[in-house]
């Protein structure tokens, strides 16, 4: 059985995030689990919300983060 193969019958139905385990292979399910947990966002938004940030300090960092990468493509 080829990646694709175990990867197409590691998915489950209906719910993208859902994996089930294909022939007892558990590290491969749980790899197939983080990699879709990190592309999901989800525990990036539950970092972010554990402290509460007001609007004017997230729009700060934007800015700030913007003017830093504009300098970075200038230099280059």
């Amino acid at each position: 059985m080829n990646k694709k193969q175990k990867a197409h019958q590691s998915v489950t139905p209906g719910n993208g995030l859902a994996t089930t385990v294909v022939e007892g292979d558990i590290s491969y399910a749980l790899k197939t689990w983080k990699r879709k947990v990190k592309q999901s966002g989800i525990l990036d938004e539950l970092k972010d919300r554990r402290e509460f940030e007001k609007p004017s300090v997230t729009r700060r960092k934007e800015i700030q983060r913007a003017t830093f990468l504009q300098q970075v493509k200038d230099t280059y």
